[in-house]
């Protein structure tokens, strides 16, 4: 018999991810979340992510503590002000999401994930992503590379946490192609994939359909049948 091909995919940590992130994540044994790595400076999608109102996308940011804290990794981020910033966001979900037949269960275990005192940026996304795996039935495994105690940045990172789980393919948003050093992974026997996410369009809330937008926006208008988008929509490229 044939042995199975051991997959491995990278994501950095994220709040409430898009799509894309658990397309990946379906298509892998396991994902690495990168929270060893440095908090990018200006725009990023680590704290924010969009969900959907009448008037078209609405962002939700998780505010950090941020003074005389630059160059902070990711695994020691902490949340500014976070039972108001809790408040308001249950307070966005129930404005634009209330009339979902989905919605009742979902805000309440997402109430509970963030209505503790714990200002630790990494629970925070780890309960929400423990929550959307769930309501999704993805029964896959997340490592966090600070527990590999593996540093670094680059290609050479992804290529020495791939060879430490002993993976023998690698799947890549197909967007960072050019970014990426495959030359590196082929030298260590590791094969490269890369996984474009093209979601077909689903029923939504207010107006017309708006792409890639985060996963709760899909959960909350398709409830568990939002996997089967995420699998439609989901090509990896040879």
């Amino acid at each position: 018999m044939k042995e199975s091909t051991m997959r491995l995919s990278f994501n950095q940590p994220a709040f409430i991810p898009w799509g894309g992130f658990f397309a990946r994540l379906l298509s892998t044994d396991k994902m690495v979340l990168l929270d060893d790595t440095a908090l990018a400076h200006g725009f990023t999608y680590v704290n924010r992510n969009r969900i959907k109102g009448p008037l078209g996308e609405v962002w939700i940011t998780v505010p950090l503590k941020r003074k005389g804290r630059s160059g902070q990794k990711i695994k020691d981020l902490e949340i500014y002000e976070k039972d108001r910033w809790a408040k308001k966001f249950l307070l966005t979900l129930e404005h634009f999401y209330g009339k979902s037949v989905c919605f009742e269960p979902l805000h309440r275990e997402i109430k509970a994930a963030i209505g503790t005192p714990d200002i630790s940026f990494m629970n925070l996304i780890l309960g929400l992503l423990g929550i959307l795996k769930a309501n999704l039935r993805i029964d896959k495994e997340t490592v966090l590379q600070s527990e590999m105690g593996i540093a670094g940045k680059g290609t050479p990172l992804l290529v020495s946490i791939a060879k430490e789980l002993g993976a023998q393919e690698v799947i890549l948003p197909y967007f960072s192609e050019k970014a990426v050093e495959s030359g590196r992974f082929i030298r260590e026997n590791i094969g490269v994939r890369f996984l474009r996410y093209s979601p077909p369009p689903y029923p939504q809330f207010w107006g017309e359909f708006i792409q890639n937008l985060s996963v709760l926006d899909l959960l909350l208008c398709l409830g568990r049948q939002g996997k089967r988008v995420i699998e439609n929509g989901t090509k990896i490229l040879s």
